[in-house]
């Protein structure tokens, strides 16, 4: 299985500074018909792949001057070899999916990938940096980090790792650090869900989510910049803000749908369609609905955001504007582990995501 690195050190070839920008981790994937994954997991002696194979892709790495250096000075530094912190502040449907995701990737390489947070979607944030300190003071070689805005002392943190030879991998939101980043659209997210329902002809649409009336968030100016685009302006009443407070500040994506259908059926004028937030408050939101005798799409048209299976399967198929999660966390694995072979030491890179559209019955069209 590879898991010999004891017996048969990896070893680092030296290659000359000409040729060394020239050969990358996807030429000697190319050479010996192997993916990038497999030749990472060949150059850190560990993961699913045999000694024969492993001995192959190396020699073929020495031949075409490839040299994965920067994995042997991280060892040499006292990082915890073959382990990569996963960091996310909270845990929600979607995060625990996207970890799902990174955990499976990683681990596929011969990776340990500790989960540190604190726990479901929470209403007060906590503080980051006793549970981020705790994470790096496990000294792992990586660290892919999904959460959201960083204050500075968290940051600070993360800049502090990296200038001791850590490798981070920023994923979902922007992060103030000079690292590698896989972050999510949400404006043009919103925006896709807007024109959706405008494409149908609907012309009076509401916003339902977190803070839907801070103008300063990516979804609500996502949501404001499409109506606006087709000369549309945004009707107050209809930003509606699912916020829950109760005796804890755990409050599930359910608690919200529930609490949205309440606000929605107080509304003296309501809107023909609702683009929710959260495709579980979506699900939530229509059962609620069809429970008091409303019809979906018939009283209102949903659009739903993230893409999650509850769309699916629940009563009524609902439109969602996907996440591309999976995808995001291959690729954020695949920056980690070039950083970590040596396979690339350039500048930070920088990849968007947006997800796309994908209609089902929730969306009436208006003639």
């Amino acid at each position: 299985m590879g898991h010999n690195s004891s017996e048969e050190p990896v070893r680092h070839f030296i290659m000359p500074t000409q040729s060394r920008q020239q050969v990358t981790i996807q030429d000697v994937a190319k050479a010996v018909g192997a993916s990038k994954s497999t030749v990472s997991a060949a150059f850190t002696g560990k993961g699913r792949v045999s000694p024969q194979r492993r001995d192959e892709i190396l020699n073929t790495a020495r031949e075409l001057g490839f040299e994965p250096n920067p994995h042997a000075q991280r060892l040499s530094n006292g990082r915890s070899a073959n382990m990569v912190g996963l960091f996310s502040l909270t845990l929600d449907y979607m995060a625990w999916q996207t970890m799902s995701h990174l955990h499976h990737e990683l681990a596929d390489c011969g990776y340990e990938a500790p989960l540190y947070t604190y726990g479901y979607s929470l209403e007060d944030w906590p503080d980051y940096r006793p549970l981020l300190s705790s994470l790096i003071r496990q000294q792992p070689e990586g660290i892919i980090c999904n959460t959201f805005k960083l204050p500075p002392e968290a940051t600070d943190i993360f800049c502090q790792y990296l200038q001791k030879g850590g490798a981070v991998v920023g994923l979902n939101s922007p992060l103030d650090v000079p690292c590698d980043q896989l972050l999510f659209d949400r404006e043009t997210n919103t925006r896709l869900a807007i024109r959706h329902l405008l494409e149908a002809g609907h012309r009076e649409i509401g916003l339902g989510g977190l803070m839907a009336h801070d103008l300063f968030r990516p979804r609500m100016q996502g949501y404001q910049a499409e109506l606006k685009a087709h000369g549309i302006i945004a009707e107050p009443s209809w930003l509606i803000d699912i916020e829950v407070r109760g005796g804890s500040n755990m409050v599930t994506d359910e608690a919200r749908g529930a609490a949205l259908a309440e606000q929605f059926v107080r509304l003296k004028k309501r809107p023909s369609a609702l683009c929710i937030v959260n495709d579980t408050v979506a699900a939530t939101f229509v059962h609620q609905l069809l429970a008091r005798g409303y019809k979906v799409p018939e009283d209102i048209s949903v659009v739903a955001i993230d893409g999650m299976p509850i769309t699916l399967y629940s009563v009524v198929k609902i439109t969602t504007v996907t996440q591309p999660r999976e995808e995001m966390a291959a690729k954020a694995v695949e920056f980690l582990l070039e950083r970590l072979t040596g396979a690339y030491n350039g500048a930070p890179r920088k990849i968007t995501y947006t997800g796309e559209v994908v209609a089902r019955d929730s969306v009436r069209k208006i003639q």
